[in-house]
């Protein structure tokens, strides 16, 4: 190992030592909580289980098929690497997406500028597609629990923007997937209009990149709303564990996406206090106390999970930065 590795090493075991002890030193991180679910050893199998063969694989599985559409070749086995290492970081720094400026830092070394721009691009893709899975989830719990949600006025707001979320959605990937003829695309037209114009532009073009991949689209936002139900029975299980036997899974799914959006306001890891905030609001509008409760056990027990990703972060190697080429084509 050169004496340039070495300093490399050591820099990345201080800063992953450094940000678990800033998080256990502020409070943030505390593992004491977790005996709460000592008394129900099933429960915490379940949540630890869900976490470490579903949820992780399934995220990292999404984004390999997202890049695999668009050519990049990105052995499977190291977007996992790499979707363990930004969990890390978006649990461990401020705001739900800043493991994807990792990702993005690992995967811009690649070859060509044309294939940093995709491949960076493809993580902004994931982010949104994660983001659909959401709604999806939530319209879908509504339609299936109408009665209950209209039923009360303090819900009828939310119920009614995440029904204009999911058309919105699904106008979306209409237009993505027709193939409009030059000039006529309504999405071109309007970031045309828009300051800044050359990003929005951007984004969508990497997006249009999927108009003939209409399976690869469907199928990651099928694996998104597979997560994301996988994450709202999680935290059915620990709103039942504290007591909370008035919830029911359905509510959960529709309250739960909403909750989770907001953690990627940059405030704090893994959108601490915001999302004690907004859960405990979220809950008091369906009449239970307890919801920041139930985000924080949630939240302890994915930051004790995704921490490992520290391991990962600290044993990868700045493979890309001589091998790029030879990784790529594994």
């Amino acid at each position: 190992m050169t004496i340039k590795k070495a300093v490399k090493t050591i820099l990345k075991l201080c800063l992953t030592l450094g940000i678990i002890g800033f998080l256990v030193q502020s409070g943030r991180l505390n593992f004491s909580r977790l005996l709460l679910l000592l008394d129900s050893p099933k429960i915490l199998f379940t949540l630890l289980f869900v976490l470490l063969v579903f949820s992780i694989p399934l995220t990292a599985f999404r984004w390999w098929l997202l890049l695999r559409a668009i050519q990049i070749k990105l052995p499977l086995r190291r977007a996992y690497s790499l979707t363990w290492i930004g969990n890390f970081f978006n649990t461990t720094l401020p705001g739900a997406v800043t493991g994807d400026l990792v990702k993005g830092y690992y995967i811009v070394k690649l070859d060509s500028s044309e294939g940093k721009t995709k491949a960076l691009m493809t993580l902004i893709i994931d982010r949104a597609t994660g983001l659909f899975g959401l709604i999806v989830m939530a319209f879908f719990a509504l339609i299936f629990n109408w009665g209950l949600i209209f039923s009360q006025p303090k819900l009828q707001p939310l119920a009614l923007f995440i029904i204009a979320l999911f058309f919105g959605i699904a106008v979306f990937y209409t237009i993505i997937l027709f193939p409009f003829a030059e000039g006529r695309d309504p999405f071109i037209r309007l970031f045309n209009k828009l300051p800044k114009s050359e990003i929005f532009l951007k984004v969508y073009n990497i997006f249009k990149l999927y108009q003939h991949h209409w399976r690869t689209l469907a199928l990651t936002l099928g694996i998104s709303i597979i997560v994301h139900t996988l994450s709202a029975f999680l935290f059915f299980l620990v709103a039942r564990r504290l007591g909370m036997e008035q919830i029911n899974l359905p509510t959960q799914m529709f309250i739960m996406p909403i909750g989770l959006i907001t953690t990627a306001i940059p405030i704090a890891p893994g959108g601490i206090g915001i999302g004690h905030a907004v859960f405990e609001t979220l809950y008091l509008l369906i009449g239970i106390s307890g919801g920041a409760d139930i985000f924080n056990l949630f939240i302890v027990i994915q930051l004790a999970v995704y921490l490992l990703g520290g391991i990962v972060y600290f044993a990868y190697n700045s493979e890309y930065k001589d091998k790029n080429k030879d990784l790529l084509n594994e």
